[in-house]
């Protein structure tokens, strides 16, 4: 995974579910590849690809959770921060000029977006129970 980030090859695999592990591990780092890896899990999800085509792994995904969870961690930084990520309250990268906090509302937009696609996919999985009145 992390060969395919760094050679800019990401899109040449499909995303599996131990994916969402290796993106929370990154974003525990001061590595910014963990932002590629998350635009690529949300797009995946979003169009429904890889493993994320199973609406029950849609349905057991933590991805939403994660990112709300870093968008929550980079947009505590304070204003202006100049420090590196160290530095900066949990921020994922180096926080001049507040990207830091625009992609963090992008984070939380996309979460609040697979979150209810998640609801979706689990919709999907109930299946009504069969009752004595319902029609054989």
């Amino acid at each position: 995974m992390l060969d395919h980030i760094v050679t800019g090859r990401l899109d040449d695999v499909a995303p599996e579910p131990a994916d969402e592990d290796v993106l929370d591990q990154l974003t525990r780092t001061t590595d910014n590849a963990h932002v590629y890896l998350e635009a690529w899990l949300t797009a995946a999800y979003l169009d429904g690809t890889g493993c994320y085509a199973d609406p029950a792994v849609r349905a057991a995904s933590q991805l939403p959770e994660l990112l709300l969870g870093h968008a929550n961690r980079r947009h505590s930084c304070p204003p202006g921060c100049p420090g590196t990520s160290a530095q900066c309250d949990g921020c994922a990268q180096a926080c001049g000029g507040d990207a830091h906090r625009r992609q963090a509302l992008m984070s939380r937009l996309f979460a609040h977006i697979l979150a209810d696609r998640q609801q979706e996919a689990r919709r999907l999985l109930v299946v009504p129970v069969a009752g004595p009145d319902a029609p054989a």
